[in-house]
């Protein structure tokens, strides 16, 4: 769950309006309203043109490194599943690879990893996780509505009990009868959690194995990133200032362009907690510039509305792991220890030095944590 970047793009465009008159107001007005937005997906606003200026030679100087991630580029076929409403989920599943019959080398093992991406992303953010386990455990991912290749929803539909729907659904017409781990990052986190607390049968049955990454359970309302503004209040501006910004969508859409150095500080901020590769920034700019600023405002109430922890009591009958970055500035770490006191039993990692994409900045150990839980969960097929 990132908007650090989109804002920090609109802003930047924004900023480049005529600089006269009635135009230099309303551009000093909705540059300020970019900004608010900008914080409300983890940025720093102060200081920040200075670091741009600062920073700028050296962010062209690393950019210009050699960088061979090939990002983007892992891609397999999967059935489209269209929800009662009508809205059509892109998947994809990376099938075990042929013995050279007709049935799987890997079929005597049932266990599906499905992957579930948050917020302004898309199913390329498991670039790392897909990578690693391809060809050794089915995998199965998909676009969140809205989000990635999978259609447009209704904006009164874009809340996680839906979510939770659309992952069921996924489950029925993609994974099938067998035995699953799921993995959430962030809103795909809420995704999963919500699934437990209305179909609770389907844990310690079909559900063998639960990690969520980087995400929380409730209270989001109550957070706020402007010191001494209270969380409640952050929320009311918010939203405003999103409706302010979908009123000029062709001004918002040119000015998010990734490459810029504003946008990229903004996301390196927002996005990590450590001196990542500038290709790790440009992959994540490119996926929140995929996400149209209207789609992040239709899903932005939803996190005032989230309370989860009924969900916890079933989450606790399977096998999970939990992972949060000290330095996360979307979901903060206080949202992670509360998952923790709620999962006892759970496998837990505090990373320092992690911001909100851990799943990307520390996928070697985000990759040995799902590991393990893959392990843990195959004991209770035996």
């Amino acid at each position: 769950m990132a908007t650090s970047a989109v804002a920090a793009s609109a802003l930047s465009g924004l900023s480049s309006s005529s600089s006269s008159g009635p135009a230099r107001k309303r551009a000093g007005v909705l540059g300020l309203a970019a900004s608010v937005l900008a914080l409300a997906g983890g940025g720093v606003a102060l200081g920040l043109e200075l670091e741009r200026r600062i920073v700028s030679k050296r962010l062209h100087a690393e950019r210009d490194e050699v960088d061979d991630e090939p990002f983007f580029s892992l891609r397999s076929s999967g059935p489209d599943v269209v929800t009662p409403d009508g809205v059509r989920l892109h998947t994809e599943v990376d099938e075990l690879p042929g013995d050279g019959g007709d049935s799987p080398a890997g079929a005597e093992d049932p266990l599906t990893l499905v992957l579930v991406h948050g917020y302004a992303l898309s199913l390329d953010c498991w670039h790392f996780q897909r990578k690693h386990y391809r060809n050794t455990i089915r995998i199965v991912l998909y676009d969140q509505r809205s989000h990635g290749r999978s259609g447009r929803s209704d904006s009164e539909l874009c809340r996680v009990p839906q979510l939770a729907e659309d992952l069921l659904q996924v489950l029925d017409e993609v994974v099938g009868d067998g035995p699953v781990v799921l993995v959430g990052h962030s809103m795909g986190g809420m995704t999963i959690m919500h699934l437990a607390l209305t179909r609770p049968e389907l844990f310690g049955t079909r559900v063998q194995g639960v990690a969520l990454f980087s995400t929380a359970a409730g209270e989001m309302a109550d957070y706020s990133p402007i010191r001494g503004l209270p969380g409640r209040a952050f929320g009311r501006i918010v939203q405003p200032t999103m409706a302010a910004l979908n009123r000029i969508p062709e001004v918002v859409e040119r000015g998010r362009t990734a490459g810029s150095d504003l946008s990229f500080v903004f996301t390196k901020k927002g996005s990590y907690g450590s001196d990542v590769p500038p290709s790790y920034v440009e992959f994540m700019n490119q996926m929140l510039g995929q996400t149209p600023m209207s789609v992040i405002s239709d899903f932005y109430p939803a996190f005032a509305e989230l309370d989860e922890y009924d969900a916890f009591n079933v989450l606790a009958t399977v096998e999970t792991a939990v992972i949060g970055g000290e330095d996360d500035a979307i979901t903060p770490i206080k949202h992670t220890d509360k998952i923790i006191e709620l999962l006892p039993g759970a496998d837990v990692r505090r990373l320092p030095d992690c911001g909100h994409m851990g799943i990307i900045e520390h996928h070697e150990i985000f990759n040995e944590v799902l590991a393990d839980l893959i392990t843990r969960a195959r004991r209770h097929l035996d």
